[in-house]
C-alpha cells in the first residue's frame, strides 16, 4: 500500500472483487426460466424502436427500455454470441457498481482503506446483492438501477458543471423507464443536494423533478397504467408464502395492511436480514427445529453493523457536528431506504431492496471508520471497538464468500435445466416448428451445456449448502 497509497490500494481491492464476481458471471450460462421467453420475444421483434414502442400497453408497469434493452443486446450478439453478449453486459454491469462504490468512499487516510475495505464485503455480502448477480432475466434490471444510482451520487460529489446536470437528467430518464426502483436515481440526487453534495446543480435537480412529474403524467394519466394488483403474483406474510388467491381471499378488502406490511418487512430486511422476502426465516426455522447456521449469521452480522450505524449517527446528533461524509452517508441512506422501502409497497422482494443495501454499505463504512478514528476512549474501549470490528468483518466476509459459492451453485443448476430442456419440451409439444426459433434454441443450449463447470453438488461436503444456500 505504501506504493500506491490509500487510494490506490482501495481500488486495487475493489478491482479485485470485481473481478473475481465477473469471472463467476462469465462462468454462468443464460437461465432458462425467465430469460429464454423474453429472448425469443427478442427475436420476434423487427428492431429496437418497435421493442419500445410496443411496451407501453402494459397494464401495471412502464418498463419500455427494459424490453428495448434485451432487443438491443439480441441485434448486437449477430445469431452467434447470445450467452457472450448478454453475460458479459451483467459483467460489466458489477465491475462498473463496484468501482462506482469505491470512488464514492473517497478514500484518503490508511484508516479509510480499512474501513473501505469492511464496506466491499458489507456490499457483497447483502442478501440485497445476490438479486444483482442471480436475478434470472437476460439483463440484470436491478443491477442497472444500482448503478445508475451511484452515478448520480458519483455525480453529487463532483465540482459540478452542465455536464454532471445532464448526465444526472439521463441516469434518471434510463432508470425511470427501465423499472420503478428507477426513481430512486431522483430521491439519491435530492437527498444528496439536501445534505451538501451539490455537483448536480438546483438546474439539474429542477430538470430531474420535471421528467419526474412527466413520468407520472405518462403513467398514471395519459397510459393509465396502473400499479400489481394482489392477484399478480404470490409474496411473503409473516412465517410463509401467499399464494396471489390467498392474498386476495385475505386483504382484498384491505389491502392497506398488506402493503405497510410489506414496506415495514422490506425496510427491515436491510436493517436486520429479517424478514427475507416477506418471510421471517429464523424464526420459521427455529420453530421447525432446523439448524440456524445462516440465519443467525445474517442476523447477528446485519444487526450489529445497524447497531453501530445507528450509534454513531445518534453521536453525531448530541455533538452536533457539522455534516462530514460519514454523516452525509448515513442521511442519504436513512433517505433511500425510506424511498426504497415504500416502492416495495405491492409485493417485497430482496433484489428490490438492493439500492438501500448499496447506501447501507456506504452508511457502515463512515461509522466504522468513525468507530476506528474516535479519540479520548479509555484502552478497555478502543480494545473492544477493534474486536468487534474484526468480528463483523469476520462474519460479512464470511457471507461475501458465499455469493461465490452460490453463484457456482446457480450456474450448474443452469446447465442442467439446458440439458433437460430439449427432451422436456419434446414430450410436452412446446417445441417451435419455426426453424430460425429452433436455431436458437439449439445455440442457446449449445453455449450452456459447453461451459465446463465444477461441479458443486457431487463429491463435496454438505456444509457450505447448510451455510450459504437459501
Amino acid at each position: 500500500m505504501s506504493h500506491m497509497g490509500p487510494r490506490g490500494a482501495t481500488y486495487a481491492l475493489a478491482a479485485l472483487f470485481a473481478l473475481a464476481l465477473a469471472c463467476d458471471l462469465l462462468w454462468m450460462p443464460i437461465q432458462v426460466s425467465d430469460s429464454l421467453g423474453e429472448i425469443l420475444e427478442a427475436r420476434q421483434s423487427p428492431s429496437v424502436a418497435t421493442s419500445f414502442i410496443d411496451s407501453f400497453g402494459s397494464e401495471a408497469y412502464l418498463r419500455p427500455l427494459r424490453i428495448a434493452q434485451i432487443k438491443a443486446l439480441f441485434d448486437l450478439a449477430e445469431g452467434r454470441h447470445y450467452w457472450a453478449v448478454y453475460r458479459g453486459f451483467h459483467a460489466l454491469l458489477i465491475v462498473a457498481a463496484i468501482l462506482l462504490f469505491t470512488r464514492a468512499l473517497r478514500v484518503r487516510t490508511a484508516m479509510d482503506f480499512a474501513a473501505a475495505a469492511v464496506a466491499l464485503v458489507v456490499l457483497i455480502g447483502l442478501h440485497t446483492f445476490r438479486g444483482t448477480v442471480q436475478e434470472a432475466f437476460p439483463i440484470n434490471h436491478f443491477l442497472e438501477i444500482v448503478v445508475l444510482c451511484l452515478v448520480v451520487l458519483n455525480l453529487a460529489q463532483s465540482r459540478g458543471g452542465i455536464w454532471v446536470d445532464v448526465g444526472a437528467a439521463l441516469s434518471f430518464a434510463v432508470g425511470a423507464l427501465t423499472l420503478e426502483s428507477g426513481l430512486l436515481v431522483w430521491v439519491v440526487a435530492v437527498a444528496a443536494w439536501a445534505v451538501g453534495w451539490r455537483g448536480i446543480s438546483a438546474r439539474g435537480l429542477s430538470i430531474m423533478t420535471v421528467l419526474l412529474i412527466g413520468y407520472g403524467y405518462l403513467r398514471f394519466v395519459h397510459l393509465a397504467t396502473g400499479v400489481p394488483s394482489l392477484t399478480e403474483r404470490g409474496s411473503g406474510y409473516l412465517l410463509e408464502v401467499l399464494s396471489p388467491d390467498e392474498l386476495q381471499r385475505r386483504f382484498g378488502s384491505q389491502p392497506l395492511w398488506f402493503y405497510a406490511y410489506n414496506v415495514l418487512a422490506s425496510a427491515g430486511s436491510v436493517l436486520f436480514a429479517e424478514p427475507r422476502s416477506g418471510v421471517f426465516e429464523t424464526v420459521s426455522a427455529w420453530l421447525n427445529d432446523r439448524l440456524l447456521r445462516r440465519e443467525l449469521l445474517l442476523v447477528a452480522t446485519s444487526v450489529v453493523t445497524t447497531g453501530i450505524i445507528a450509534w454513531t449517527a445518534v453521536l453525531h446528533i448530541a455533538r452536533r457536528q457539522p455534516l462530514g461524509d460519514t454523516a452525509r452517508f448515513i442521511v442519504v441512506f436513512a433517505v433511500v431506504l425510506a424511498a426504497n422501502a415504500t416502492l416495495s409497497f405491492a409485493y417485497t422482494k430482496d433484489e428490490i431492496m438492493s439500492v438501500a443495501g448499496v447506501f447501507y454499505a456506504l452508511a457502515a463504512f463512515g461509522a466504522i471508520r468513525d468507530l476506528a478514528t474516535s479519540t479520548g476512549l479509555r484502552i478497555a474501549t478502543a480494545a473492544a471497538g477493534v474486536l468487534l470490528v474484526g468480528a463483523v468483518a469476520t462474519g460479512w466476509s464470511v457471507r461475501a464468500a458465499g455469493v461465490h459459492y452460490v453463484l457456482r451453485s446457480q450456474a450448474i443448476k443452469h446447465q442442467i435445466d439446458w440439458v433437460e430442456l430439449l427432451g422436456r419440451w419434446h414430450r410436452e409439444n412446446r417445441w417451435p416448428t419455426d426453424a430460425v426459433e429452433e436455431r436458437l434454441i439449439l445455440r442457446l443450449h449449445a453455449d450452456a451445456v459447453h461451459i465446463k463447470l465444477p461441479n458443486t453438488r457431487i463429491g463435496r461436503p454438505d456444509w457450505p449448502n447448510r451455510l450459504w444456500i437459501e
